[in-house]
């Protein structure tokens, strides 16, 4: 017997004159979570194109304000040994540095450098169009990754929802069908036992 043929028949129990009224209410909490959980695939498709469509804009926008320039460490970067903790974990710490803007106005200001750079290291950063420091732009297939997983996640959330409901409805049936047994058994034992 196959693990589809399995499911199948947990989910639809049928003329089968062993399966309870549990047993029923778990296979119908079953089809309906697989229902729900391949419904949710085109939903979570939906919501990631528009997640993408809104991505791409925002590239577009960020791609036109933002250009990289060279940055000239004015001072000395912190050494590794100055971090402590999650600092410690991150490559790189903040320096004070100055630019020149693509119109030749000079800057000055703090920026992302490694642990231990010395004063005169020439670093690649990227500036807004005032010239302040930023993050670099969205590109493409950072808008096509975070619409791909913000997709994976929403559909992994209604599915692991389903799950989550299956295994409660699964364990307060076993709770109440053991419950019956142990009734059923106390009637019973008596007349099995002589007790």
């Amino acid at each position: 017997m196959t693990a589809v043929s399995r499911l199948v028949r947990r989910a639809f129990p049928g003329h089968n004159p062993l399966a309870t009224f549990g047993d029923r209410i778990e296979g119908g909490v079953l089809a309906l979570g697989v229902v729900v959980a391949l419904l949710a695939v085109p939903v979570a498709g939906a919501v990631g194109s528009e997640i993408y469509a809104t991505h791409v804009s925002r590239v577009g926008a960020e791609q036109k304000s933002r250009i990289q320039v060279d940055a000239v460490l004015a001072e000395a970067a912190p050494s590794m040994d100055g971090a402590v903790g999650s600092e410690a974990l991150i490559e790189t710490t903040e320096a004070v540095a100055t630019w020149h803007l693509p119109g030749g106005l000079a800057r000055k200001g703090v920026v992302r450098a490694p642990y231990g750079a010395e004063a005169g290291t020439t670093l690649r950063i990227w500036v807004d169009l005032s010239g302040e420091p930023t993050e670099p732009p969205m590109t493409n297939q950072g808008a096509a990754f975070n619409a791909i997983f913000s997709a994976l996640l929403l559909w992994g959330l209604i599915a692991g929802a389903m799950a989550l409901l299956y295994g409660l409805v699964r364990f307060a049936c076993m709770r109440i069908r053991l419950r019956w047994w142990q009734l059923e058994w106390e009637l019973t034992a008596p007349d099995w036992t002589g007790r």
